[in-house]
């Protein structure tokens, strides 16, 4: 099989380099340039079986625990579960090699659905479809150079005989294996949707460039990819948010964001993303914002592949880290640079075609507020991304605590835009009717803030009081600020979240209500249909109502988590720990050896809040045997507003058993508010297809239509 896997990458390498070749040669307007033109989009086809035929046989191996393969030898699933099958799936994208073939793989994906979609709209040379196509082909080259020039990027190697004898492994290739940190359930999911992510960013990257090489600057290359571009960025987010949740439960520390330079990675183009997507909408409607968004989509592009850069190349170091790759690290630096320098060129020469159709009148407008927006994402990524990169460029390390301040200021300015957008016209808008559309909102505001408001008297407060009593390095964390400017900044955060969600929820009433009186239809109906048929604007309201509750969420889970690490003596049913109103009693320890050899030690303990029982705690530790290291199982009890989180450390002493307790308040907030922005997202991948009554003021002219 390892045959058949080579020739299928290979194939796919070939087929790439020379469809970048045809439609480079398609070009030409004549009946030879057509042709070759169409044979592109053949050959695109063909990358695409090719990478298809590599990727089954890797997958084939896993199953098969064909350990003549060197990547599934060093990557196989040890598990015993119900989920040792999936786990296997997984190898495919848990190593160094098999995430760069799967990464190809998806973009070969994508550029067969953009040559059939292509060759079915024109095959003409110098067409825009052609011309992207050719900009993704040679993406899929660099890629696949990887793979062939370096034997730790090529997931078709030998096992060494010294390691592999008679189908099994022996030495010291028995204790190879997949990192049981990655044998979770999150972790099935977040590679692959975080690569569909990656992927897909550069299709508009490719689009765009395309436009300038056939000096199309109209609005019909976003047309052709916006439902691509959010699609992506859906997936990338969704990729994010479960690998927080994998963060959160298996790594033991009971946090899900930690600014590690991978995650900071990996967040970087969703943010830059965001604010492409917004710049595209101005471009599409208005044909203003053409420079920003023409650059918007290198500089995404340029952030995906430094998530790759960073991973591969060591320049910085990470608990996410594949091993030191010199060849990785001067392909990717030479595709993030080839690439901006590309475009920005590109741009330089069709610069008499980038001005915009007309000038932002007033600062009260809506593209006022859309650039706002795109300055204030695209900025805060730079600022990250040097922060990631600081230990490389200037020797210095930035803390957790330095990326909070950033990501708090950034936060409440970005709230505010996306509060205030929604009521805004395109152009300009006066105040009184800026006014006229929240002073209702406003006034209804007042009812969550004031249970928000409670809440941090009630439960928050107290946190910072005691945390800060305590000392210790938990006590910098919220004193970095003084207590006035971190009670402010909690405030500030509560208010702007609180019209946010309220303020965007009047728009939908007043769609729904314009929607009911111009068709007599029912409110359920009338939503249904405003939902349904507006869905690009009612999914970005429904993301801007998701921000809220992510912010609200992300104040009480980050800023107000009360924590301690405690030794107890190993003598059940009398060691105790009492944190908040809770009192936890040791029950006792107990180790299972798992069919696999792997040992279970899982400790209990009885939970009592005010006196009254409330259910049993039992976090693990999963020692593996094959590979000799160990997992951490948190046990978390979820509660209306509140975690409480419980995790058991590595016991170097029989005597004595060291847990970690966590009790992190809203964190629900988040995680709903996260799923409700991906659902938002999702909705408005699909445009509306005819003129309905939206949210925020349709008339009967516009309701009469949608019938």
């Amino acid at each position: 099989m390892l045959m058949l896997g080579r020739i299928g990458l290979w194939a796919g390498f070939l087929a790439a380099l020379f469809a970048v070749l045809m439609l480079l040669i398609g070009r030409t307007p004549d009946k030879a340039g057509r042709q070759a033109t169409r044979g592109g989009f053949y050959l695109t086809l063909a990358s695409a079986v090719g990478m298809t035929v590599a990727v089954v046989v890797v997958v084939a191996a896993f199953m098969t625990k064909d350990y003549s393969f060197a990547y599934v030898a060093e990557n196989h699933s040890t598990d015993a579960s119900g989920l040792a099958w999936l786990y296997q799936l997984a190898g495919l994208w848990a190593g160094q090699a098999g995430s760069v073939l799967f990464w190809t793989w998806l973009m070969t994906l994508f550029s067969g659905y953009l040559a059939f979609k292509s060759s079915r709209d024109s095959a003409e040379g110098g067409t825009l479809g052609s011309a992207a196509l050719m900009v993704m082909n040679a993406i899929i080259v660099v890629f696949c150079l990887l793979m062939v020039l370096t034997d730790g990027n090529n997931p078709f190697l030998v096992t060494p005989a010294e390691y592999y004898v008679n189908g099994q492994l022996i030495g010291a290739a028995s204790q190879w294996g997949m990192s049981p940190l990655l044998q979770h359930w999150a972790m099935i999911l977040h590679p692959p949707t975080l690569f569909i992510g990656y992927a897909g960013l550069a299709v508009p990257f490719a689009y765009a460039l395309g436009a300038l090489i056939v000096g199309d600057t109209s609005s019909r290359w976003v047309k052709e990819v916006d439902r691509i571009t959010v699609f992506s960025w859906l997936f990338l987010g969704i990729g994010i948010g479960l690998g927080a949740v994998w963060a959160y439960v298996v790594l033991g520390w009971g946090g899900f964001w930690g600014w590690d330079p991978v995650e900071n990675a990996s967040i970087l183009p969703w943010f830059v993303g965001l604010a492409l997507i917004h710049s595209m909408t101005v471009y599409r409607r208005k044909g203003n914002l053409k420079g920003w968004t023409f650059i918007l989509t290198a500089i995404t592009f340029v952030m995906v592949v430094m998530g790759t850069f960073i991973t591969r190349s060591g320049v910085v170091q990470s608990v996410h880290m594949f091993d030191k790759d010199t060849m990785a690290y001067t392909i990717f630096l030479s595709l993030m640079i080839v690439s901006l320098a590309a475009m920005v060129i590109a741009m330089l020469v069709r610069k008499n075609q980038l001005q915009n159709t007309s000038e932002f009148e007033s600062l009260t407008g809506k593209d006022a507020m859309y650039f706002l927006n795109n300055v204030i994402m695209t900025l805060a990524s730079v600022i990250i991304l040097f922060m990631t990169m600081a230990p490389a460029l200037i020797k210095r390390t930035y803390g957790v605590n330095q990326y909070e301040v950033i990501a708090r200021i950034v936060g409440l300015i970005y709230l505010a835009i996306l509060a205030i957008c929604p009521t805004l016209n395109w152009g300009s808008t006066d105040r009184g009717t800026v006014w006229s559309r929240v002073k209702w909102p406003l006034a209804v505001t007042i009812i969550p803030l004031g249970l928000l408001v409670w809440e941090w008297l009630a439960n928050l407060r107290p946190v910072y009081a005691d945390m800060v009593q305590a000392g210790g390095e938990t006590a910098k964390a919220f004193t970095m600020y003084g207590p006035f400017l971190y009670d402010a900044i909690t405030l500030l955060g509560f208010a702007l979240g609180s019209f946010l969600i309220v303020n965007t929820g009047a728009l939908f009433v007043r769609g729904v209500k314009a929607r009911k009186k111009a068709t007599g239809e029912s409110v359920l109906s009338s939503l249904g249909t405003i939902l349904w048929k507006a869905r690009r604007q009612s999914g970005g309201y429904i993301a801007h109502m998701a921000m809220g509750i992510v912010v609200i969420g992300l104040i009480g889970s980050v800023m107000y988590v009360r924590s301690g690490m405690y030794n107890l003596p190993n003598k059940p049913g009398e060691s105790k720990i009492e944190i908040a109103d809770y009192t936890f009693t040791f029950m006792g320890l107990t180790s299972e050896t798992l069919p696999n050899g792997d040992v279970n030690s899982i400790a209990t303990f009885n939970a009592e809040q005010d006196g009254k029982s409330v259910g049993v705690f039992a976090p693990s530790v999963t020692r593996f045997a094959v590979q000799g290291q160990s997992r951490h199982n948190a046990s978390v009890r979820s509660e209306a507003l509140r975690d409480i989180f419980f995790a058991l450390g590595d016991q170097n002493d029989e005597n004595v058993i060291p847990v970690e307790i966590k009790i992190n308040p809203l964190i629900w907030l988040t995680w709903i508010g996260f799923a409700l922005l991906m659902v938002g997202s999702a909705l408005s991948t699909f445009p509306k297809k005819a003129p309905v009554a939206a949210p925020g003021g349709a008339g009967k002219k516009k309701a009469a239509k949608a019938r």
